[in-house]
């Protein structure tokens, strides 16, 4: 029985996505490894967001290949799908498959990884388009598998597997015609296109059905969810009818535009208990001026308006927002109107990115580059801002007991040791507790000690540390 491992780089997308090619490969009699030393061959999901996400990527390659020379390496994702003739040159992949095919990929893997001769050279399973014809052609353009084909969706993972969660990632939608000036994705991707309402809502229901108590509904771009079959915006009304159609006990979702987070959502966050409150909204920058460059949907006053609201909700929710600094044309004047801004909102969490070009691009032409390093003192101003924001965050909530933790997998704690459990509260309040003595407990919510924290500098995560109450 061969043995694989998939990793995966970027987006909850993808993480939905490998969650899905490892359930299907385990279903056709692989398993899970525990090292890459003992595996046969490792599934990389790649990102190509920026430049850098590429070489991440790239390196993952080399790192796993110097662990274990004999693997066979299956490269996939949405760099193999922006540009498969680069992932074909990497030293130590065996095969590329794009993200058109990964509806069919544990049949396609199986299919290689079956292969006794070896190919002398790398080999594309399934057809991806190469870089070149994809830059002249619109992504719209181009066929794209449908959801009911398989495309979208999670599958449950057993409970042996290396990624089995109590909280399940479900895709409801794939692809994106936004097209912001800094991101290639929509290329990677594919046109917006999304599962019908009924089939989500009979999907949760066989999550729950099958332990599953969390659900964090994920895609490339979710604010557009039903429009492809709609000819409106349905995220409001999918919320809705899982809240009040099905039996979960918990509810999230993905990233939001600011202007995708709209009256009916806050509403519906107050008045259901499962409705997790937390969002993470896709912010990128405050000042319109910028946002425009963007080409962003919105501007400052629309940032300004939502977070009006969330400040006058009773149901506080946590929010987590991304943030891009030294984007072309962003002078001092503009990134200190950001950090103003940004000091007026009420926010948790800055995940910040110093701007990185992505090849073929619009962003890339655009007048007005900031010195990388300049970029990194931006970044690390916004990140010490969200350090100050989240630990105040900490501070204020010492109440003893932190309730409703969500415990889920093993991990390493602050001694650097993976001897501790991790799990998040409905508001996102991440915890920590021993694992020797709580293993079984694993899936399972509980109550934590909430009086003593820790601060992961490298990360910028904050997290309760302690013992579990009854």
């Amino acid at each position: 029985m061969k043995k694989f491992m998939v990793k995966t780089l970027g987006c909850k997308a993808n993480f939905s996505d490998g969650q899905s090619i490892e359930a299907d490969l385990l279903t056709r009699g692989f398993s899970t490894a525990s090292s890459a030393q003992e595996a046969d061959f490792v599934i990389i999901n790649s990102c190509t967001v920026t430049d850098e996400a590429d070489l991440q990527s790239k390196r993952m390659v080399r790192d796993l290949k110097k662990k274990n020379p004999g693997m066979k390496v299956i490269y996939t994702g949405c760099a193999a799908e922006v540009d498969p003739q680069a992932a074909l040159r990497i030293p130590g992949v065996s095969a590329v498959l794009g993200n058109q095919n990964k509806f069919e990929a544990a049949e396609l893997i199986a299919r290689h990884i079956q292969t006794e001769v070896s190919s002398p050279k790398p080999e594309i399973l399934g057809e991806v388009t190469s870089y070149g014809e994809l830059k002249s052609r619109h992504p719209m353009d181009r066929e794209w598998p449908l959801p009911e084909e398989g495309a979208i969706g999670t599958p449950v993972l057993p409970s042996g597997s290396s990624t089995f969660r109590t909280r399940s990632f479900l895709k409801i939608q794939e692809g994106c015609d936004s097209f912001c000036t800094y991101c290639i994705i929509p290329y990677g991707r594919g046109p917006a296109r999304s599962l019908k309402l009924e089939v989500i809502v009979e999907r949760i229901n066989d999550l729950v059905a099958k332990g599953i108590r969390e659900v964090v509904l994920t895609g490339t771009n979710i604010g557009d969810y039903g429009l492809d079959w709609s000819g409106a915006f349905q995220l409001d009304p999918l919320v809705k009818a899982i809240l009040t159609q099905t039996r979960l006990e918990r509810l999230r979702i993905g990233s939001l535009d600011p202007t995708e987070v709209s009256d009916s959502l806050l509403e519906l966050m107050e008045t259901h208990e499962a409705f997790c409150p937390h969002f993470h909204v896709s912010l990128q920058h405050t000042e319109s001026k910028i946002l425009r460059l963007m080409k962003r949907k919105y501007s400052k006053d629309s940032v300004e308006s939502l977070f009006g609201k969330i400040a006058g909700m009773k149901r506080k929710p946590f929010v987590g927002m991304d943030v891009i600094v030294g984007f072309p044309g962003e002078t001092e004047e503009d990134f200190e109107a950001m950090q103003a801004t940004l000091f007026k909102l009420e926010w948790n969490r800055l995940h910040v990115f110093p701007y990185s070009e992505r090849e073929g691009t619009p962003a890339t032409r655009l007048p007005g580059s900031v010195d990388r390093s300049l970029r990194k003192t931006r970044a690390r101003a916004l990140q010490e801002m969200s350090l100050k924001r989240m630990t105040g965050f900490f501070s204020n909530a010492r109440s003893g007991i932190l309730r409703g933790v969500l415990l889920e997998g093993v991990v390493k704690g602050p001694d650097g040791k993976r001897e501790w459990i991790s799990g998040y509260s409905p508001d996102y309040q991440r915890a920590l507790v021993p694992a020797r003595e709580n293993l079984e407990l694993r899936n399972s919510v509980i109550h934590g000690d909430a009086r003593n924290w820790v601060v992961d500098r490298a990360s910028g995560e904050v997290s309760w540390i302690g013992a579990i109450h009854g």
